[in-house]
């Protein structure tokens, strides 16, 4: 049986590429990741594709399996956008992906993002009247680059 949803927030389809550390904690059993003493991730770089992202937070499809209570650093790269957006965030679940990549089995993996270019995420969200939807800085930051795209491109192809 299909187990029911329990979304706080609506999820917006997105497939954006993002590299992404797991921090250490002495308690839990992570093989893949140290920090150093500035707290900054020490390990290799995973690349992940974004499946969709909420007002507060994001799920991916790669080949690390992680575990419930990771705590990650993301770096999200969207079309576009010059930099990355640094975030950090809990890992809420992870399951094995119906989908494979050339062969490899993956995993979708759900965060809860805590901070978005060092900003709170909880203290972003709000009700925007004008558009009637729930909206934050994970969405500003990844779905607003889109938007500035798509009006360059309106833009450019109005003065033809």
């Amino acid at each position: 049986m299909p187990q029911k949803e329990h979304r706080k927030y609506d999820r917006y389809d997105t497939e954006v590429k993002i590299y992404f550390h797991v921090a250490y904690d002495i308690k839990t059993k992570v093989r893949f990741q140290v920090m150093d003493k500035a707290h900054k991730p020490a390990s290799p770089q995973y690349i992940a594709l974004s499946k969709n992202v909420s007002a507060e937070g994001i799920c991916f499809s790669s080949e690390k399996n992680l575990h419930k209570g990771d705590f990650l650093s993301l770096e999200v790269y969207v079309p576009g956008g010059r930099e990355p957006i640094p975030m950090q965030g809990e890992v809420r679940w992870c399951e094995p992906s119906p989908k494979k990549h050339k062969g490899e089995k993956r995993f979708d993996t759900g965060v809860q993002l805590h901070t978005v270019n060092s900003e709170s995420v909880e203290k972003s969200i709000y009700h925007d009247k004008v558009y009637q939807v729930v909206w934050s800085t994970v969405l500003e930051s990844v779905l607003g680059n889109f938007r500035i795209l798509e009006q360059k491109r309106h833009k450019n192809f109005t003065k033809k």
